[in-house]
């Protein structure tokens, strides 16, 4: 099993952010498991890997040590688990909502059931 997380898999293009952030897209979906609302998008059938992307809000998270240190633990998370799931949307963003810094432990249990909440049924390796 490969746990890397290569930049081929991190989501920087501009034109698919939007289609993601645009309010009430038909073709993007949702959902919400605290702490982390996602947003999916998958276009094409053959894809190599997805690719995420991870928001925290500055708003909320005034100091960047604090938003860098929830972005780094869920991209652990994300690291570590990803390989478990067979199927996943091609674009992915996780949006972290919550008003505390959770631990590891909690973060990494949720993006697993959002992982496999978002394959594809009866898919999971």
């Amino acid at each position: 099993m490969n746990f890397t997380f290569p930049k081929s898999e991190r989501l920087t293009q501009k034109k698919v952010i939007d289609i993601l952030f645009k309010k009430d897209n038909p073709i993007v979906s949702e959902q919400f498991v605290y702490p982390f609302r996602v947003l999916y998008l998958s276009q094409s059938e053959d894809f190599s890997s997805p690719q995420m992307l991870i928001s925290v809000s500055k708003k909320r998270y005034k100091k960047a040590v604090d938003r860098n240190l929830i972005k780094r633990r869920t991209r652990e998370a994300y690291r570590l688990n990803k390989g478990k799931y067979n199927n996943l949307p091609e674009y992915i963003a996780f949006m972290y909502i919550a008003k505390t810094i959770e631990p590891f432990d909690k973060i990494e249990k949720k993006l697993c059931q959002i992982l496999q909440s978002i394959a594809a049924p009866n898919e999971i390796a």
